[in-house]
C-alpha cells in the first residue's frame, strides 16, 4: 500500500559516480561525482522543480529515477535508494536490473530535453506513441490505434497526423509527441528534463500550460528539471536547488523565490531578468567570484565554499547537511 506520508518517490543519499579510465592498462584514474549524497521526496500529484547551473547533476538525478543511467554509461556507479511507493508496496528502483525494472517503467516516464533527437526519424508518430503500448500492455491493434488518436487529441494534435514522420513537425509539435508517448501507459510520475528549453518562448508557454492541464486531469507527479527560474516558479509547488552534485536548498516555491536563504540560491535568483529592473521586486545583483569547480576536483567540505561570500574556515572541513528552518525550507548552510 502507499505510504501514509503521501510520498510517491523517496530519494535517500543518492550518489552517482562516473569512473574515468586511463593509462596503459586502462585502470581507473579518477571519478566524476555527478551526484553526491542527495535526499528528497516527491509528493503525489505535485510538481517539484529542480534548478541549478549546467553540470550540477539535475539531469543525472532524473535519469537515475527512471533507471536508464547504465544504458548510456555501463560503468556508472549508483549508490543510495530511490523508493517508489505504489499499490503493491515500496520498491527500490536504484537496486533493480534491467529486467526487474521493466514492470515499473510504465509508472515512471520521461520527457527529454531535445524534441529533435528524442524521436526516431524512421518511425511514424503512430509507431512512436504505440511502442510503449506494445511493450507494457496487451491491447489489440484496434485498441492501440484508438489510444494513439486519443493521446494525440490530448496534447493538441489531430489523429490524422499519426501517419506523419517527426521531420514534418515543428519543435513544439515534436515535444507534444514526446508528451503523448510519455502518457501512453498511464504513468504516475513523469521526469520532465528541460522540456521547453529548446523551444521558442511563445511555444514554451503552450507546452507548460499543457503539462499543467494534464497534471490536473490525471493527477500526475512531475520532477521538472530546468535552468529557467521563471518557468520553474510558474509551474512548481516546491523547488530544489542543486550545486555541483549537492542539494543546497529545498522548499515551497513562494518562499524560495521571495526569501532565498542559501548564498547560491540568492545569487541564482539575482540573475533572473525582470520586466522592470528598478521596480519593487528588483534584487541587488550578486556576482559570484571564480568559476564552478570541476566535479573531478570537487572542493572539500562545502562544494560552494570557493565562491561563497560568507564562507569560513570550518566550511572546508565537513559537508553541510540540510537543516529544517521551520517554514518548510531546508538549507545546507549553517551560517544563514
Amino acid at each position: 500500500m502507499m505510504g501514509d506520508n503521501g510520498n510517491i518517490i523517496e530519494v535517500r543519499d543518492l550518489k552517482v559516480r562516473y569512473p574515468i579510465f586511463g593509462g596503459l592498462f586502462l585502470s581507473k584514474v579518477a571519478e566524476i561525482k555527478a551526484v553526491d549524497g542527495v535526499t528528497f521526496d516527491m509528493e503525489r500529484g505535485e510538481t517539484l522543480g529542480m534548478v541549478g547551473e549546467s553540470g550540477c547533476g539535475k539531469t543525472t538525478i532524473g535519469r537515475a529515477i527512471v533507471n536508464i543511467l547504465q544504458a548510456t554509461a555501463p560503468d556508472v556507479v549508483v549508490e543510495g535508494n530511490i523508493f517508489l511507493n505504489n499499490e503493491d508496496g515500496q520498491v527500490d528502483l536504484a537496486k533493480m536490473k534491467r529486467k526487474e525494472m521493466r514492470p515499473y517503467r510504465s509508472q515512471i516516464q520521461m520527457i527529454f530535453q531535445d524534441p529533435f533527437a528524442s524521436l526516431n526519424p524512421r518511425l511514424t508518430v503512430a509507431r512512436i506513441v504505440e511502442e510503449p503500448l506494445l511493450i507494457h500492455t496487451k491491447m489489440s491493434r484496434t485498441e492501440r490505434m484508438e489510444r494513439i488518436g486519443w493521446l494525440l487529441n490530448k496534447v493538441g494534435l489531430s489523429p490524422e497526423q499519426a501517419q506523419r514522420y517527426p521531420h514534418e513537425f515543428s519543435g513544439g509539435q515534436r515535444q507534444r509527441i514526446g508528451i503523448a508517448r510519455a502518457l501512453a501507459t498511464n504513468p504516475k510520475v513523469i521526469i520532465a528534463d528541460e522540456p521547453v528549453s529548446a523551444l521558442d518562448v511563445s511555444i514554451q508557454a503552450q507546452v507548460i500550460n499543457l503539462l499543467q492541464d494534464l497534471q490536473d486531469e490525471f493527477g500526475l507527479t512531475f520532477l521538472f528539471i530546468a535552468h529557467d527560474l521563471s518557468v520553474v516558479e510558474h509551474i512548481s509547488k516546491r523547488i530544489a536547488v542543486m550545486y555541483l552534485g549537492d542539494l543546497v536548498e529545498l522548499g515551497p516555491s513562494t518562499i524560495v523565490y521571495s526569501n532565498p536563504k542559501h548564498p547560491y540560491t540568492k545569487a541564482l535568483l539575482s540573475a533572473v531578468p525582470l520586466p522592470d529592473p528598478k521596480g519593487a521586486k528588483a534584487r541587488e545583483r550578486i556576482i559570484l567570484k571564480g568559476d564552478v569547480p570541476s566535479p573531478l576536483a570537487k572542493p572539500s567540505g562545502c562544494g560552494f565554499r570557493t565562491r561563497c561570500p560568507i564562507a569560513r574556515e570550518s566550511c572546508a572541513k565537513e559537508v553541510p547537511q540540510l537543516r529544517d528552518y521551520g517554514d518548510g525550507t531546508k538549507v545546507a548552510c549553517p551560517w544563514v
